[in-house]
């Protein structure tokens, strides 16, 4: 689904910029907050919409507009991103008025696109319930779900095998529930792998419940509860801040669940939650992402961690490759600057992603690689 892959590759950008040690350009919090909302909400919907077109030769019209709108947004962080890198490698007098105007630009035209696809979004709002299947219980109607589902195709890139670990400790482990944290400095690919997992056919059909939330350092519990009861039921939930963790577990209860807590930072989150997932011999399991090792330590033992290691020499130049010009074969004129490249992300899989995805819509000319080499930097303080 092209609409759908279009949202996953904005909320990409957006959280390599958001977790990247040293980002290349730094995004109003509003924004962001308001960009993350709406396209979370569309994938939502797309993940169970059943087009009015699917027996069709046409296009859908209201998956072209969210392809679009996503896209439009893409560019217009990458432009400026760009834009960035140019300015600050031209040293001249007027370098900070240049700056300040593309920050102005840059933040009036994104906003133009949030408000582009807020509009589509509250279009969707009033598609009636009957359009939209949004349950993951099991049953019949949700093993047909399950089986026309798109895979969703993230780049592993180096982690098969621990992607292979953790999908057998998902699927075939201990019977009673299990914490497994997923342990990395940011930028090292825990989101990335926590998603290749999530999304997985094995985990699709062997989970009743697939819930996945966002906790980062500002959280907030009643709104994590919400989110994580509004995904397993399929529907909006309404209730009090202080009913929803005794309806939450009661949900729960006697399902086979893959609850997914990505970015937590503080033990105080887990303390606070963990009554709200019901214990029971049926493989359940959680999946915390963090960087925090004595976080990870706190939830289970060191033999249940799941830790990330940075991408060798190989793996990174693969992502690389595959990032900036798919199955193509690379350049030959390009290879030697594009690996100068590489070893500037320091084995970084975000960092190789956000450069590789701005080199795919670069000139393909050695003197303006060249430029982006020489400019590109990123703090070395962050590899341990």
């Amino acid at each position: 689904m092209a609409a759908y892959a279009a949202l996953v590759s904005l909320m990409h950008i957006i959280n390599d910029i958001e977790t990247h040690p040293s980002p290349p350009i730094s995004l109003d919090k509003k924004q962001v907050e308001s960009l993350v909302e709406i396209v979370t909400f569309l994938q939502e919907f797309l993940e169970c919409y059943k087009s009015p077109y699917d027996y069709s030769d046409e296009a859908d019209p209201l998956e072209i507009r969210i392809m679009d709108a996503s896209h439009t947004a893409e560019d217009v962080i990458e432009s400026y991103i760009i834009d960035t890198i140019q300015v600050t490698s031209v040293a001249t007098t007027d370098d900070g008025a240049d700056e300040q105007i593309s920050c102005i630009h840059f933040y009036q035209d994104l906003q133009n696109v949030i408000e582009e696809i807020d509009s589509i979004k509250k279009e969707v709002a009033g598609i009636t319930r009957e359009k939209v299947v949004h349950h993951r219980n099991s049953g019949s109607d949700d093993a047909g779900l399950r089986s026309n589902s798109t895979e969703k195709n993230h780049r592993m890139v180096g982690f098969d095998g621990v992607l292979l670990e953790l999908l057998e400790r998902l699927v075939r482990g201990r019977a009673r529930r299990q914490i497994i944290p997923i342990v990395g400095m940011g930028g090292i690919g825990k989101t990335t792998l926590a998603k290749g997992a999530f999304e997985h056919k094995l985990c699709k059909e062997h989970f009743d419940i697939c819930v996945w939330t966002t906790i980062s350092q500002d959280y907030n519990i009643g709104e994590t509860l919400r989110q994580v009861l509004t995904q397993a039921r399929g529907y909006l939930s309404k209730e009090s801040e202080k009913d929803l963790g005794e309806i939450l577990y009661k949900y729960l209860s006697g399902r086979r669940y893959l609850v997914i807590m990505d970015d937590m930072w503080s033990i105080e989150v887990w303390d606070k939650m963990k009554f709200f997932f019901p214990e029971y011999n049926n493989e359940s399991r959680i999946i915390v992402t963090t960087r925090m090792s004595n976080l990870a330590a706190h939830l289970t033992d060191s033999n249940s961690l799941v830790k990330i290691e940075f991408l060798d020499e190989v793996s990174s130049w693969t992502l690389f490759s595959k990032t900036v010009f798919g199955e193509q074969s690379f350049p030959t004129h390009l290879e030697s600057i594009g690996k100068k490249i590489v070893e500037k992300c320091n084995g970084l899989p975000l960092s190789i992603a956000v450069v590789g995805g701005l080199m795919a819509k670069s000139e393909l000319t050695l003197e303006y690689w060249e430029h982006i080499e020489k400019n590109l930097t990123f703090n070395s303080e962050f590899r341990e």
